[in-house]
């Protein structure tokens, strides 16, 4: 025998010997994860690999779950089975020899690129849809000899057949296991069935001693209200006996025109999960109670309703209380409706005269030429303007209520705004003999200018009002550098502390009815609503009180001086004025007024006289002044009548505070002007119409 001879013979001796060694551990193994770790150490041994593989079949994958290397190349990936050669041995039952990756079809080259694997052989574990294979890989182009190849695949079908048994033997295992289990819970369900039946009986037992305990009427139901069992409440309380009660007899004691609302809420409980109604019951002596019946389901394994359990309770006093009540609140609405009303009348009534005395007062202070009798006139026209505040305040009610109020939101210097308010309560100040102070302050806000002058009048008025020693201090203070904070102090009597959540409501007093007519808080408070501030107060009984009003801080770079109107002196320019007022003083006083200023006017006394003086005019007036209550109409219609025939700007005097009223003529582009009125008010608002142009164009204060 030569040396070759004996080299091959000695290499064959040697993958017998290493494979019955690996046959002996096979068949030892009690797991699969043996078995693989048995393959790929025998694996190795045979060919003297570079490298071995074990890999599993998970779905449409390859899972390379070991790999003995130098360096691994794959151990814990996932690979597509059409992507590598254990995929492609797998899923054809067939061992895969590749002397070189680089000239096999097979082998998708472009994964082996990364690697130094040259050749291979990947040898499928079991024929019938085999679920692993082991592989071995060597680093050089290698073509292994036949020999090698039947020893990997000898090894593969000893794998094969031993993971069968272990298969088998868990199988048998697992099925014995069950088996007891089984035996375990039916034994143990046995048991608990008995339990929970005797629990039931008790659970049924409580609920039924429960339910004849409370007051409330207690049932139970299945489907949508087919009762199945009533308590002793509900038959003492109807007369009904428990079979008359049971499926749909407990109808019969509803009030008829509450059952089809009682059906209905019924057939929607399903779909709710719950039951709740309002219907009267009739009791044993034929008296019918309100009841609110409610229930919620139970429900079985299955998740399905087995069955509802319901209360009834007598609910009767409760609808006396709300009916109570709704009856008390239209009390209070009418009752309110009915102040607004004698408000809104005794305005108008009041606001008569006062306008005629305001007209008259003016024509006479502009003849007068004796000193001490234009000095009696300025004090008459003292009071007239402390009569036209008074009324004027519940104008601006009326006016925030209508939302006529539009906020002109501009950054303006607060200092000349509180020099101005200073210098006008000044005189009032000294002649009560107290102190009013405003220190100067740079702060500029960013709010409406007038109607925040409107709030610190209404404040600083009300603090003179209140105070009888000492004095009023007004100041600015800032707060985190984007807040001013103005306070209006005072050391009067102050406002005990039952009556200050109460002191801004509308005409409330504070127990003090020779204060006026309650609303300059009222005020305050509708503005500080519509710009969006807070306001508040604190006060001591016999201290004083202070009043906060927090304003957004604005740049002083900001601000521009605001332009000051220019006043209204001389004649205005020569028009044509239609006049419609049926009082015929206040008629009189402005024909003198109006015909003073040099303009022609036309007055008509109501919407009959204003209609035939249109029909017969040829030239168009230039403007018409309207009274809103004609004797035989409204001041809407005269403006109506004569802008079919020419569309002239208009003016609506009225004495009346209605907030439709006053959106009417806002929507309307009527010039809206209060009584009382005085000519200064009327000619300044001549001259703003007249310069504007078409009506279309005019805005109502």
């Amino acid at each position: 025998m030569t040396g070759a001879a004996e080299q091959r013979l000695e290499k064959s001796n040697n993958r017998l010997r290493c494979l019955s060694e690996a046959m002996e551990r096979i068949q030892s193994a009690g797991s699969r994860d043996a078995v693989m770790d048995s393959v790929r150490d025998a694996a190795g041994k045979l060919c003297g690999a570079d490298g071995v593989t074990v890999v599993l079949r998970t779905g449409n994958q390859c899972h390379y779950v070991d790999e003995h290397a130098i360096g691994p190349l794959w151990r814990g990936k996932r690979f597509p089975l059409e992507s590598c050669i254990s995929g492609w041995a797998m899923l054809n039952g067939r061992t895969a020899v590749v002397p070189d990756v680089y000239r096999d079809d097979r082998v998708p080259v472009e994964s082996y690129r990364p690697t130094f694997v040259r050749s291979l052989i990947s040898v499928p574990i079991g024929r019938d849809h085999p679920d692993s294979a082991v592989g071995v890989y060597w680093s050089e182009v290698r073509t292994p000899d036949p020999e090698e190849v039947a020893t990997l695949e000898t090894l593969a079908r000893a794998a094969a057949a031993a993971l069968r048994g272990i298969g088998l033997f868990q199988s048998l295992s697992a099925a014995k296991d069950q088996a007891e289990r089984s035996h375990a819970q039916a034994l143990a369900g046995l048991a608990e069935r008995e339990k929970a039946e005797a629990a039931l009986r008790n659970s049924e037992a409580r609920f039924r001693t429960l339910s004849e305990a409370i007051p409330q009427l207690v049932w139970t139901a299945v489907g949508k209200g087919d009762w199945t069992w009533a308590s002793r409440q509900w038959i003492a309380f109807t007369g009904q006996n428990g079979a008359d009660a049971l499926r749909w007899g407990w109808l019969e004691p509803i009030h008829p025109d509450d059952r089809a609302a009682t059906r209905a809420a019924w057939r929607a409980a399903p779909r709710q999960g719950f039951l709740d109604i309002d219907h009267r019951l009739r009791r044993n002596d034929g008296e019918y109670r309100w009841f609110q019946t409610r229930a919620l389901p139970v429900r079985g394994d299955d998740g399905g309703v087995a069955q509802w359990c319901g209360t009834s309770t007598d609910v009767s006093a409760l609808k006396e209380v709300e009916a109570a009540m709704r009856h008390a609140r239209d009390e209070a609405e009418r009752a309110n409706r009915a102040k607004s009303h004698f408000l809104a009348t005794a305005s108008h009534d009041l606001r008569q005269p006062v306008t005629a005395a305001c007209l008259y007062m003016d024509l006479l202070s502009r003849r007068l030429t004796d000193p001490d009798a234009k000095a009696l006139a300025g004090m008459v026209e003292l009071s007239l303007q402390g009569l036209r505040g008074l009324l004027s305040g519940l104008l601006e009610l009326a006016r925030l209520e209508a939302g006529v109020v539009r906020p002109d939101m501009t950054p303006f210097a607060l200092y000349p705004l509180l020099q101005r308010l200073s210098g006008e309560f000044a005189g009032q100040a000294q002649a009560a003999g107290l102190r009013l102070a405003v220190p100067a302050t740079p702060f500029a806000v960013l709010t409406d200018r007038v109607m925040l002058e409107l709030i610190l009048r209404n404040l600083i008025g009300n603090a003179l009002k209140y105070t009888a020693r000492g004095g009023i201090l007004v100041e600015a203070v800032e707060e985190d550098g984007r807040i001013v904070r103005i306070d209006v102090r005072d050391t009067g009597r102050g406002i005990p502390a039952d009556q200050i959540s109460r002191i801004f409501d509308d005409y409330y007093q504070g127990g003090d009815p020779s204060g006026g007519f309650g609303i300059g808080l009222a005020t305050v408070r509708r503005i500080a609503d519509v710009l969006g501030l807070r306001i508040a107060v604190t006060s001591r009984v016999s201290h004083g009180s202070t009043f906060s009003v927090w304003v957004p801080r604005a740049d002083t770079a900001s601000v521009r001086p605001a332009a000051a109107p220019a006043p209204i002196t001389g004649n205005l320019r020569r028009c044509s004025v239609l006049m419609a007022e049926d009082d015929a003083i206040i008629a009189a006083a402005l024909l003198m007024e109006m015909r003073d200023w040099g303009l022609e006017v036309t007055r008509v006394s109501g919407l009959g006289e204003l209609r035939a003086c249109i029909a017969g005019r040829g030239p168009a007036f230039d403007l018409i002044v309207s009274d809103y209550r004609l004797g035989d109409g409204s001041g809407f219609e005269a403006i109506a009548a004569v802008r079919q025939k020419w569309p002239i700007p208009a003016i609506l005097v009225t004495g009346d505070t209605a907030p439709e009223v006053l959106k009417r003529a806002d929507r309307e582009g009527i010039r809206l002007l209060h009584k009382p009125l005085a000519g200064s008010d009327l000619k300044q608002a001549i001259a703003g119409l007249l310069d504007a142009g078409p009506p279309g164009a005019v805005s109502a204060d």
